[in-house]
């Protein structure tokens, strides 16, 4: 049996799926390296600054300006959503593969993983995918509207890509990425497998909805690939 106190923090927890949704696209998809992240995104903002002829001391102190300037940057997603930091769809989805916390080929999270496993098997094996988180404050979510999206290479070359917003808000009906994947916040509970909530995770249910949503993403993909093609 759990406590009181662990049952009201795993209520609380839940109740905030519902208020912002935020906790949805962390426990589905994992987060960035905040860190690196925002020294990433700082020194492609302030680029034309940096010292491009300098001895090397002077450079370790460039360096380290840029760290702790970095952190007092960004220091909420407010600046990034006002586009007071403008970083474009490009350079932002460059900054997020910098700064991934896993291997984008193993995806750790369960809903990750398994749409990743589901996605993969509609290829060939001679294509490798990846799968690229964008939560966790970037300027790719906050300013672009992109959760996480899928990219499909052939010997290395990029083929195609597909982006995606998930959400748990029920009146939320369009989006900026190509795929938007609705969690019904009631439902929250069927997709989780975790020791604490295992009576109430719903293989059945989870599996058609990774279905559900791999195939849409999968759509998108081919989409994306034929339409580079066509260039």
């Amino acid at each position: 049996m759990y406590n009181a106190d662990r049952m009201n923090m795993i209520q609380n927890s839940r109740d905030g799926y519902e208020k912002t949704g935020s906790n949805i696209e962390q426990a589905f998809l994992g987060s960035i390296k905040s860190g690196k992240y925002k020294e990433e995104a700082y020194t492609v903002l302030h680029k034309s600054e940096m010292l491009t002829d300098a001895t090397p001391e002077k450079k370790f102190e460039e360096m380290l300006k840029i760290k702790e300037a970095a952190q007092k940057s960004f220091t909420s997603t407010l600046e990034i959503a006002e586009r007071k930091n403008y970083i474009n769809f490009q350079n932002s989805m460059a900054l997020i593969e910098k700064c991934q916390s896993g291997d984008p080929e193993k995806p750790s999270h369960l809903f990750s993983a398994a749409l990743y496993k589901y996605i993969k098997s509609r290829f060939d094996d001679e294509y490798t995918l990846k799968f690229f988180t964008a939560v966790g404050g970037s300027h790719l979510d906050v300013v672009h509207g992109i959760d996480f999206y899928f990219k499909l290479y052939s010997n290395g070359e990029e083929m195609a890509y597909a982006t995606a917003d998930i959400t748990g808000r029920k009146t939320k009906e369009s989006t900026k990425a190509n795929v938007l994947i609705n969690i019904d916040p009631e439902d929250i509970d069927k997709y989780d497998n975790s020791e604490v909530n295992k009576n109430n995770f719903d293989k059945a249910f989870f599996d058609k909805k990774i279905e559900e949503f791999g195939e849409e993403i999968s759509q998108a993909l081919l989409q994306s690939y034929i339409s580079k093609q066509a260039k």
